[in-house]
């Protein structure tokens, strides 16, 4: 996916209103996000294996000197995920960006068992970010390839949140998305028997 598509699906004429623009999808009745997620699926030819943002986001909008900001590049992103991808359990990634490393890791995860054998809620996401543009993306690229788990806007080190998200799979399947859900209260968790 590139920076004119981005544009077109979103209705944007310039990056810096990305963020804000996926912000409004993500919030969206879940029909109209759906109906989007599908036409970046289609855009993508429905290659999940990457963070599609992450190009186009790294050249332009990243603040390196101002903020810190620095994104690992995909093939770390995939060397790491072999090393640390096997089995069950919970990723935890404090500093996600965009999500790249854990988009690798679950891409990894997802290629070694048939699509019905996989459940996301058996590979719970536990995020965290804090730079405002980066959340959206995301939110984004977590929920449109289904994952289950806990993304907190805020800053990992002093654990001051902004807002929790909880991503919830209802029908724990791989091919579905999730739904974002804010958690203001902080107080919303996953079960098996109630699925929130």
């Amino acid at each position: 996916m590139n920076r004119k598509d981005l544009f077109e699906i979103f209705g944007i004429d310039d990056l810096i209103h990305l963020p804000e623009a996926v912000m409004k999808v993500l919030d969206a009745p879940l029909e109209e996000r759906n109906a989007v997620y599908m036409q970046m699926l289609e855009r993508s030819g429905f290659d999940l294996s990457y963070d599609w943002f992450e190009k186009v986001y790294m050249e332009e909008l990243s603040n390196r000197k101002d903020h810190g900001q620095f994104f690992t590049p995909p093939t770390v992103g995939e060397l790491l995920a072999k090393i640390t991808g096997n089995g069950q359990g919970t990723i935890h990634e404090p500093t996600a960006g965009t999500g790249g490393l854990v988009i690798k890791l679950w891409h990894l995860q997802t290629r070694k068992c048939m699509p019905w054998e996989y459940f996301p809620s058996e590979h719970m996401v536990n995020c965290w970010e804090l730079s405002d543009r980066c959340v959206p993306l995301l939110l984004l690229n977590l929920s449109i390839r289904g994952m289950m788990g806990y993304v907190y806007h805020g800053d990992t080190l002093e654990r001051t949140v902004k807002m929790k998200y909880v991503l919830l799979n209802t029908r724990d399947d791989c091919m579905g998305f999730s739904e974002v859900i804010r958690d203001p209260d902080g107080n919303k968790l996953i079960s098996k028997e109630t699925r929130l």
